[in-house]
């Protein structure tokens, strides 16, 4: 009988690949949301350019991550039925196609705030600044990644309230579906 509980547990959790590309995510993205909002703590020069830089690349590794999430879950990734009917269902949808949104547009305009500064990623590589980047563009640019970014902590805070309302109240598996496994011992 154990084993049949084991099966049906083991059914409803997603694959390993994507487990951890979903918390791969979530740690780049509260560490660049918590970056971004101190870098200017750095002092001016090397540090906060060392810090801007690591911003950058933490960035670009945001937008490797959700390209092979995407192409993961469209292709090999394994898909769990859903645990909501009816309006629940929708929003749980509409969240997960929103944060996914969210993460390419913030991404986006990170690399376009990038360009349009004219930024250095440590020694590597300079973004070339456009002809057209006046300080209207650096500004609106700027202000709409950062809000952008705003939006997916607060989506993805939501997304993980959804989560634990599913554990604690619901009480179904949920949450559990993209935990790792306990190793017996």
């Amino acid at each position: 009988m154990a084993t049949t509980a084991t099966t049906a547990t083991t059914e409803l959790k997603y694959d390993g690949f994507s487990m951890l590309l979903h918390w791969l995510t979530a740690a780049l993205v509260i560490t660049l949301w918590a970056l971004g909002q101190t870098l200017d703590f750095f002092p001016k020069g090397a540090p906060r350019l060392a810090a801007l830089s690591v911003h950058m690349v933490l960035g670009m590794l945001v937008g490797v991550v959700v390209l092979v999430r995407i192409g993961w879950r469209s292709s090999a990734g394994r898909r769990l039925p859903s645990a909501d009917e009816g309006w629940l269902n929708l929003l749980a949808k509409a969240a997960h196609y929103g944060l996914y949104l969210l993460l390419v547009l913030t991404v986006g305009f990170g690399l376009a705030r990038a360009w349009v500064h004219g930024l250095h990623v440590f020694n590597w590589f300079t973004f070339q600044r456009p002809a057209f980047a006046t300080r209207a563009v650096i500004r609106t640019i700027s202000e709409l990644h950062s809000d952008l970014a705003d939006l997916l902590v607060i989506v993805a805070a939501a997304h993980a309230a959804a989560a634990l309302m599913h554990h604690y109240v619901m009480r179904d598996s949920v949450l559990r579906r993209m935990l790792p496994r306990r190793r017996a011992g």
